[in-house]
């Protein structure tokens, strides 16, 4: 079941001492990938599932590793990225395809007798797919989107220097991360702008109604209007 898998996927990643945010990601981004899998889901979304199956689920609430100081649970885990769980189904599941090959990379690489000759095209393809994702309009600064990118691009070149350093090379490198902003920056660069116009006005009018300018404010209006006077006049004794 899918949901015991997520256990087994949590117990076999924290033996490489990954941090517990990143085992999260990864729990969750394999959840994602085995539903996915099951199109008869019903599911909109993952805390869907994490409500149905995990929550009251026994299992999640012991501890992954009595060795461990923090003595976390398989719940407290996958809690501390519970955003994720909130992406809709379909924008998560875009990263099945860079998850899968990312795991395939690491098992390729940590088998004594791997063909070297195979893993260029599956660096190659998941380098394609990460410029496909980082370009695509949900790649939103400081969105859990954006923050599962990162930490895939994080990975990804962590296991291109390591193998960079052993017995492969020519991993491709993937483009800088160029997420877009989100409204709420937007609102406050606009706001930006306007509020130093605002400045603008706040320091010319109280600088108008001080009493020395006031009477050479009017003194200009009324030389302007008098010689105005003066020209139709002239204009009317010439008629």
């Amino acid at each position: 079941m899918t949901s015991s898998g997520v256990i087994h996927l949590l117990e076999t990643l924290k033996k490489y001492n990954l941090e517990n945010d990143k085992l999260a990601e990864y729990a969750i981004l394999w959840l994602s990938y085995k539903l996915n899998k099951k199109p008869k889901n019903n599911f909109t979304n993952l805390n869907e599932f994490y409500t149905k199956y995990i929550v009251n689920n026994n299992d999640y609430n012991k501890i992954i590793n009595d060795n461990d100081n923090d003595s976390m649970t398989y719940k407290d885990i996958i809690n501390k990225k519970k955003d994720l769980l909130n992406m809709n189904i379909n924008e998560i599941s875009k990263f099945n395809g860079l998850f899968s090959i990312l795991l395939l990379l690491y098992i390729l690489i940590g088998d004594e007798y791997w063909d070297s000759t195979e893993y260029p095209k599956y660096a190659i393809n998941f380098a394609n797919k990460f410029e496909e994702l980082n370009k695509d309009s949900n790649n939103i600064e400081n969105s859990s989107y954006n923050n599962l990118l990162s930490t895939l691009s994080n990975d990804y070149n962590n296991l291109k220097n390591i193998c960079n350093h052993g017995r492969c090379t020519n991993f491709p490198s993937l483009p800088k991360i160029e997420p877009k902003k989100n409204f709420a920056q937007i609102l406050e660069q606009t706001s930006e702008s306007t509020s130093s116009s605002s400045s603008i006005l706040k320091t010319v009018i109280p600088g108008l109604s001080t009493f020395s300018v006031i009477p050479v404010f009017f003194g200009i209006a009324y030389k302007t209007i008098y010689k105005k006077k003066i020209k139709k006049n002239k204009e009317e004794n010439g008629t």
